[in-house]
């Protein structure tokens, strides 16, 4: 059952339903801080139109952000000779990009649901695109005289927008850094890069699992493939002597297909539009037989954040609800994730994990330049081979990920986890530079499965009624990782000196390898 709120027609006074189809019930934010029931692949209307064009286009915008990452461990030596910048001032770009990411979580929920509400009229099919009811302020905007109408919540608007609207903000990172205006400025365009790639996961996120099986395989495929090619082409422009900057010039095209992709792709149809308006009348008549007493008004008009009412539990999800939650079972979800020990054990699992896969594809060039005096116009090819081999293993797992067992996946992860261990090893004992490359590569290609099962292994081992929070605990601690242990590298490199990479990555997989050698080889009800 789709949850929903009443409120009251701007202009008719109406009580109508506001659906919260693709609001994350973990991040849930407003007054009423109750659960909303997770989303089912039935709640997405009309899956079928244009599910492979969509698809592409959802695989090609993640191309596009792995492109704008990748690119980092390339050209982090030129930021540091061009901009003075030490080593610690340097890992400052990954906390940047983590605080970004964590303010897009955080607001997701309101603008998602803010560019949503719309008015529905029974006299005409609703428009494609048109300026969302929060920021209309005339009644005539809202309906037409004669008809009947209400507010509700288009879907398949909302993700247009969304969409878009991201996109756009994304690519005003390549203009920030392709000025070369300075050291805070590049800041702001991570910390911007950031926020519009949690809106556009965000969006990907429900719409790929409900079009295909294997969608998140390829997907995160995806990102791996632009993170290995742009090494290649930043590489390749840098050694012919065109300054580092114009390759994020160069990039904008890429953005601008990708923004025009999204509007053919996702351009709302019109069946689409029909289910939503037919949803919002549905959910109307079905509060028109529940108690009215109880509904409240949604004002369209003041600040964004006081345009939702505090609501009881039976406003929002009906007195008839299979799925209704308090404010009390909110704390006893997050007291029973808190509690388990799992929980804590793969979200540490996490932390580590993206701490080490950022530190090492983030300085290993700058390591192979200070250490075993690479060549500068080659070195940064080797963070492609690290993408590279993380984009294969990415789109095997998208295969193996449903088919192996539970079992089967723990010693695949701790084989993996060993084998890195080991290529760390090596780059620390063999001074060779062609032997580091292939190493880092091979890095990159054992790394590829190990999040995604960890991920897998959450939800297996955890009970089904703490998932959204356990998960949302789990991905907060990976985005912290990400951000500290570059940080913590950045700050050794600069008192110590770029040799310490080793064994900061070392100690990471040791400590990888202890931790998952005691997830459990079975859950309940899994071999």
């Amino acid at each position: 059952m789709e949850s929903s709120h009443h409120s009251l027609c701007p202009q008719n006074q109406t009580l109508c339903p506001v659906s919260y189809a693709t609001i994350d019930p973990a991040r849930d934010q407003t007054a009423t801080n109750i659960i909303l029931p997770p989303i089912t692949p039935s709640h997405e209307t009309v899956v079928g139109e244009r599910r492979k064009t969509r698809l592409a286009s959802a695989f090609f915008a993640y191309f596009v952000l792995g492109w704008a990452d990748g690119v980092t461990g390339t050209l982090l030596p030129h930021f540091k000779s061009d901009l003075h910048l030490s080593f610690v001032l340097s890992s400052l770009f990954w906390v940047a990009s983590a605080s970004g990411y964590a303010l897009g979580t955080i607001t997701i929920e309101h603008v998602t649901r803010t560019l949503g509400r719309t008015c529905f009229s029974t006299s005409r099919v609703p428009s494609a695109i048109g300026l969302p009811l929060h920021f209309r302020t005339k009644a005539s905007d809202t309906a037409e005289k004669g008809s009947s109408s209400l507010a509700g919540y288009s879907k398949s608007r909302s993700r247009f927008y969304i969409m878009v609207l991201a996109s756009l903000l994304h690519a005003l990172f390549f203009v920030i850094m392709g000025c070369k205006l300075g050291f805070p400025s590049m800041m702001v365009a991570y910390v911007i890069s950031a926020f519009a790639r949690s809106f556009i996961s965000g969006s990907r996120n429900v719409y790929v699992p409900s079009a295909s099986k294997r969608g998140f395989g390829f997907l995160y495929g995806s990102t791996s493939v632009g993170g290995f090619a742009a090494p290649l082409v930043c590489q390749s422009i840098i050694a012919t002597g065109i300054r580092w900057a114009n390759f994020y010039f160069g990039s904008l095209v890429l953005s601008a297909l990708n923004v025009a992709f999204i509007i053919y792709a996702f351009w709302p149809t019109k069946g689409e539009l029909e289910a939503d308006a037919e949803l919002a009348f549905k959910l109307h008549r079905s509060a028109g037989a529940s108690d009215a007493a109880s509904s409240v008004v949604i004002s369209t008009q003041g600040s964004p954040t006081s345009s939702t009412a505090p609501l009881k539990k039976e406003d929002v999800l009906g007195p008839h609800s299979e799925h209704t939650a308090s404010v009390s079972r909110v704390f006893q979800a997050y007291a029973a994730a808190l509690k388990r020990l799992q929980m804590w054990a793969t979200a540490l699992f996490a932390l580590i994990y993206t701490g080490s896969e950022s530190t090492t594809q983030g300085f290993i060039v700058v390591y192979l330049l200070s250490v075993r005096s690479a060549n500068p116009k080659t070195v940064g090819y080797v963070t492609s081979g690290f993408w590279g081999g993380m984009a294969l293993s990415r789109f095997i797992w998208g295969y193996l990920g449903n088919v192996i067992s539970f079992r089967q996946r723990k010693w695949i992860v701790q084989a993996c986890i060993f084998i890195a261990f080991s290529m760390h090893l090596l780059i620390l004992l063999v001074p060779s530079f062609v032997e580091n490359a292939v190493s880092t590569a091979i890095i990159g290609t054992v790394y590829g499965p190990i999040y995604p099962a960890n991920l897998a292994s959450a939800r297996d081992l955890l009970p089904t009624e703490v998932h959204l929070v356990s998960l949302a605990v789990i991905a907060a601690c990976a985005s912290f990782g990400a951000a500290l242990f570059p940080f913590i590298a950045g700050l050794l490199s600069s008192t110590v000196g770029a040799k310490t990479l080793p064994y900061i990555a070392i100690s990471q997989t040791a400590a990888m390898f202890c931790i998952w050698f005691f997830f459990p080889s079975r859950a309940a009800g899994r071999t």
